[in-house]
């Protein structure tokens, strides 16, 4: 996880009263975030250093203008703030501004926007689903356009299914490919949102959106209805720290309506995206599908996604097949921005709409009944459905329980490590093993945290009254010793890595010897690992940083890249980091025991084509030391090399 700047307001000053409008201070004029019954986030980026203030009210009867009788204030001088209105009332129409100065002394003022907190759990509502409003040379006009359609919905609030912009690392493509088309809606209704490829897992994502934490995962509920954010850039499998997350907040959500939400489609008809359709067999889908049985057991009405550029919407499904009173529906809402993509040649078992072109949806709810709108750029509504449940229909009647989660999250430890084991709900019994073997009814009950002081696997299970068993639920915890660092002569060393760039048509594999067929095209010597600095050609090429990382307090370390196409991390010749591959940015770590000293690090990285990049991190003594919670970028006083 990102390391994410937090901006904490309070009423402590108050800015002058301002005389006149100023909008020229702001890089990004105040937009709305996430929301709740009694607050709202607001944020904005002013071009110069500056304080400010929100100033808001709730709507009256009988006045001339606006009534902003509360002021909260972002007490730093700072370029990009986030304010938290509080103690709102839900349900409640609130106008609002934002004013403030700079610290050159120049006032600014933004114009008069307004705001509904959420409403009541049994009120009527509707939000707006959108996808994909990355920019695109053919018709850049498509975000725009589709904002100015949302706009004309009044929505309560918006969902975007990611692939906000077209890079995540590029300020640019924030500032002006995104929020500027977008303000219209920004400034009235909070978006929820999740991370897409095309945002890189970057930094902006962390400050512009302001999500509960993890961030990258999270969950709300507006109404009646409950929300599942997922990143579908990170691992989904069995297990996995997501998939672990959803289970537990489905088995416990009694929201009638509930949505998951990620950016990759699990069912899709898209043509060249999932194996060429065109020519050969085609997966019809990814990843994701690894999550499907939850939604099933759970009863979950709708999965929305985007990543292709299409609309699709399926039939609903359970279990690879068309089941209308159990089956949940997926649909693909990728048409707010990106280039519009094409469809398979022939029709695919589980589709029931298709369109290509620019698109937005809508859903609206009341109580049992939902009616959902597709609607093109020009506001053409092309496909609609309604449900309706009534006594708890569509809803899953789950027998088993969900799985237990192990904690801690670690794979390696060097003396002791205590284990701690937990149950989704009180009534239900763990029962677990040490041995590697399937726990059972009759396996050890879980009462306490225990110990354990040699590599071990522990798998657990949970049972209810029933005696009605989960899944079973496993981690490895291997007891390593530190490893040693180098002796070696400090005099000796020189700053930075030695990077070698090669330039050929690599496979889609780094864990071959060599990794690179070819010499050098170049050696260099780079301070950090910094991508985006490197001299290289758009696609196949590969890079091969080598030397020794510094390691300043022992312990235990986690190592991660992400990197688009593949990316692998060794330390003294181990494999650490596995992000071998040809796909997109994505991130894969993995944890070692070190001692003070110098260690030899290798990182390569291949580009095939399409998206690029690479990131290094890690965590651990040394970043914890220099104000870390979470992990950081390799340092430049920790690299070195020997000439």
């Amino acid at each position: 996880m990102k390391k994410r700047l937090l901006f904490i307001a309070a009423s402590l000053f108050m800015v002058s009263p301002l005389k006149a409008q100023q909008d020229d201070s702001f890089l990004i004029k105040p937009y709305l975030q996430y929301s709740t019954k009694t607050s709202m986030v607001v944020l904005w980026e002013t071009k110069e250093l500056s304080k400010g203030e929100v100033h808001y009210g709730k709507a009256r009867f009988n006045v001339d203008e606006a009534v902003l009788d509360v002021q909260t204030v972002s007490m730093e001088s700072k370029y990009l703030h986030e304010v938290l209105l509080q103690d709102l009332e839900p349900e409640t129409n609130y106008f609002w501004k934002v004013v403030g100065e700079t610290e050159t002394g120049k006032e600014y003022e933004s114009e008069l926007f307004s705001f509904k907190t959420k409403v009541h759990d049994e009120s009527a509502y509707t939000f707006a689903l959108i996808g994909d409003t990355q920019i695109n040379s053919r018709t850049p006009w498509a975000w725009g356009k589709i904002a100015e359609r949302v706009w004309e919905e009044r929505p309560n609030f918006i969902v975007h299914v990611g692939d906000i912009v077209d890079d995540g690392r590029m300020k640019d493509d924030w500032v002006d490919e995104f929020f500027a088309p977008g303000h219209m809606v920004m400034s009235r209704f909070p978006m929820y949102t999740v991370l897409g490829n095309h945002e890189n897992d970057a930094q902006f994502y962390y400050d512009y959106m302001a999500n509960p934490e993890p961030e990258y995962y999270y969950t709300f509920s507006y109404g009646n209805a409950q929300f599942f954010m997922i990143d579908s850039n990170r691992d989904v499998q069995e297990g996995s720290e997501q998939y672990n997350w959803l289970e537990w907040e489905l088995a416990k959500s009694d929201a009638m309506w509930k949505f998951v939400v990620h950016h990759h489609p699990p069912y899709s008809s898209e043509e060249n995206d999932h194996g060429d359709a065109n020519y050969a067999a085609s997966t019809m889908g990814t990843h994701t599908r690894n999550l499907v049985p939850l939604y099933e057991k759970y009863g979950v009405d709708f999965n929305l996604f985007g990543h292709t550029h299409v609309y699709e919407r399926t039939w609903p499904l359970k279990e690879d097949m068309v089941n209308q009173k159990e089956g949940v529906i997926y649909i693909n809402s990728g048409g707010a921005g990106g280039f519009i993509e094409d469809f398979a040649p022939t029709r695919n078992w589980f589709t029931a709409e298709i369109q290509k072109g620019h698109h937005y949806a809508t859903f609206s709810i009341h109580e049992g009944t939902l009616v959902f709108k597709a609607i093109d750029h020009e506001g053409r509504l092309f496909d609609t459905i309604q449900l309706n449940k009534e006594n708890g229909d569509r809803k899953a009647t789950v027998i088993e329980p969900p799985a237990p989660r192990i904690q801690p999250l670690v794979s390696v430890f060097e003396d002791e490590l205590e284990i701690t084991i937990e149950a989704a709900f009180e009534d239900l019994t763990i029962v677990y093993t040490t041995d590697g073997s399937e726990p059972t009814l009759s396996s050890t009950v879980y009462s306490e945290p225990f110990a354990i002081d040699k590599s071990t696997t522990v798998r657990t299970r949970a049972y209810n009254q029933d005696q009605f068993l989960s899944r079973v639920n496993s981690a490895s915890f291997r007891k390593l010793e530190p490893v040693a660092s180098l002796d070696i002569e400090e005099s000796t060393l020189s700053p930075g890595l030695i990077l070698d760039y090669h330039e050929e048509e690599i496979n889609s594999l780094l864990q071959q010897t060599p990794p690179f067929q070819t010499s050098p095209a170049r050696t260099e010597v780079v301070n950090e690992i910094e991508f985006e600095t490197i001299e290289r050609r758009d696609d196949n090429f590969g890079l091969n940083y080598e030397g020794l990382l510094l390691v300043k307090n022992p312990g235990r370390y986690t190592f991660s890249t992400i990197s688009d196409d593949g990316s692998v991390l060794y330390l003294h010749d181990q494999l650490i980091v596995d992000n071998d591959g040809d796909h997109g940015m994505r991130e894969r770590s993995g944890e070692i025991i070190l001692e003070a000293g110098y260690h030899p690090i290798r990182i390569q990285m291949f580009e095939i084509g399409g998206g690029q990049g690479l990131e290094v991190y890690y965590q651990g003594p040394d970043s914890q030391m220099a104000g870390f919670d979470s992990e950081m970028e390799l340092p430049a006083p920790a690299l070195f090399h020997q000439p």
